[in-house]
């Protein structure tokens, strides 16, 4: 991975994925760029509930977690105008969640690609 420490400097993201392997990879790397990681977060519920009482500036969201797909998660967001990425491994997603996403990123999640997009986030 590039040198991008502190790239992403004072950025709260929600990482939502129940994969516990994916989950820490993608916390890892955003940490080690400098974010400041909530989460991640498993579920459709634990995910509101950071969404409620948390400032987040950015979600990551996996689609299609244990319980049931992140649509409430998805219109929990836009409603507070939180941008969100979608993380999946799906090539056309089941659901129209992509609509107002900032990004769709494929798994396996690229550290660099993932970095990249979302600084390019940071910068506007």
């Amino acid at each position: 991975m590039n040198d991008t420490s502190n790239s992403l400097m004072r950025l709260r993201v929600l990482v939502i994925e129940d994969s516990w392997n994916v989950a820490n990879r993608i916390a890892s790397i955003l940490e080690a760029a400098g974010a400041t990681v909530l989460g991640p977060v498993p579920s459709v519920e634990r995910a509101l509930e950071v969404i409620r009482s948390e400032t987040v500036n950015l979600a990551l969201v996996d689609m299609n977690l244990r319980e049931a797909f992140a649509d409430d998660v998805i219109t929990e967001l836009v409603n507070r105008k939180i941008p969100y990425i979608i993380v999946t491994a799906y090539e056309m997603l089941p659901t129209n969640a992509d609509t107002y996403a900032a990004a769709v990123v494929r798994k396996p999640v690229d550290a660099d690609e993932l970095v990249a997009l979302v600084a390019r986030f940071v910068a506007g």
